[in-house]
């Protein structure tokens, strides 16, 4: 069975039952083997939940859309069942790989945002870099897979300052049952430091991933933009619009929101070059080639090309983009240049952010450490360097 490992492995679903084929399946393998499925028992049911989070179902998923699946496990697992847990999750993302799709499993703990742990730094782990702005992302993008649903759904948005209250109260008048909700707690202040290291993580990660990383880059920044400390996370809009009944055509999907709040953001700086940027970087991310034609018509094509007919882009512009992957050498390099003023504008405006209000990050020295390292790697000019223009032109 893909996934399987030998010994005390942490397993079963909290409120979870297999569908015909699922249990289908499991039936053909418990006759090849000759040996029963066990169900487990109530009260051994370690998995708490597994989401799918990030650009899943969202405009932002294409075909070469990587897969961010949290699974999250009872707070009272050792370290012992935390690692055979990770060797399960390794086992099954090596399966994925083998079909051709690629996916990362996240241990989290149920209790981690309570307790702001932190698991090590990552090409795919923000480490201790960031906490509330994680939590935010997770809130709303999550799509649940299996399990527990999020309690922080029910909470409005006026109680979020009385988060833990409220959620006893509930409880105490009997409107949710015990056990069967995933409480990863309220969504508290966003401190500046917090900010400072999640700022830095989408730094690191544009040196791989440009263009999606441009995107998130530019929402931080504009975050703190005239209402700090009182910034309005992109979740707690979402939130407003699903309690209010507000869900219109494609107004809550996760990247569209993104990118209407950098545009506000860009427009008001008066920023039209990063602001045109951020359009070509929200396009290619889609990966919709609209100067293609196409047979089947389908609705993150439809949402895009209203989008570009607001924009106004010419079928000329359509074109070049389309054709990003077999351009010279030339071109290449241009558009590498115009993503690092891009990135390199941000950057300053973090560090003035960071002086104005007298920082000390709370990432640990060792994460912030390694950030800028593969910062300063990657983007310091030096006599004689040679520069990678990025694989993904």
């Amino acid at each position: 069975m893909p996934g399987y490992l030998h010994g005390n492995v942490p397993h079963g679903v909290c409120l979870y039952t297999p569908d015909q084929p699922q249990q289908d399946y499991l039936d053909n393998l418990a006759d090849k083997w000759e040996i029963p499925f066990a169900k487990p028992a109530s009260d051994e049911l370690l998995i708490a939940s597994i989401y799918s989070m990030g650009s899943t179902f969202s405009i932002g998923q294409s075909c070469s859309s990587d897969l961010d699946i949290w699974v999250c496990h009872q707070s009272w697992l050792d370290n012992e069942e935390r690692h055979l847990l990770q060797q399960k999750c390794s086992l099954l993302e090596k399966w994925a790989a083998s079909l051709g799709v690629e996916v990362s499993f996240f241990l989290i703990d149920e209790n981690r945002f309570c307790h702001n742990e932190s698991s090590s730094l990552g090409s795919e782990n923000c480490g201790s870099t960031q906490y509330i702005l994680l939590l935010d992302e997770f809130y709303r993008t999550a799509v649940r897979l299996a399990s527990k649903r999020i309690l922080w759904n029910m909470v409005p948005g006026e109680e979020e300052t009385r988060y833990d209250e409220y959620v006893l109260s509930l409880y105490a008048q009997g409107v949710l049952t015990p056990n069967e909700w995933l409480d990863l707690g309220g969504l508290s202040t966003l401190s500046a430091e917090e900010y400072f290291g999640a700022r830095l993580w989408q730094l690191y990660k544009s040196i791989n991933s440009p263009y999606k990383a441009v995107l998130k880059t530019l929402l931080l920044e504009g975050l703190p933009r005239g209402e700090y400390p009182n910034t309005q996370l992109l979740a707690m809009n979402i939130k407003k619009f699903l309690h209010a009944g507000e869900i219109i055509c494609f107004g809550l999907d996760a990247y569209c929101m993104m990118l209407e709040r950098v545009t506000h953001y860009l427009t008001e700086i008066n920023d039209p070059t990063r602001l045109d940027l951020v359009r070509c970087c929200f396009y290619l991310k889609v990966c919709e080639k609209l100067s293609l034609a196409q047979a089947c018509v389908g609705w993150r094509r439809k949402i895009l090309s209203q989008l570009v007919s607001e924009w106004g882009w010419s079928e000329d512009q359509l074109a070049i983009l389309d054709n990003h992957a077999n351009w010279k050498i030339r071109r290449g390099r241009e558009a590498h240049n115009e993503l690092l003023d891009a990135m390199m504008q941000s950057y300053l405006n973090l560090i003035r952010f960071s002086r104005r209000n007298n920082l000390s990050v709370s990432a640990s020295s060792q994460d912030i450490g390694v950030l800028t390292s593969k910062l300063y790697t990657a983007f310091e000019a030096l006599l004689g360097k040679v520069t990678l223009v990025n694989p993904q032109i």
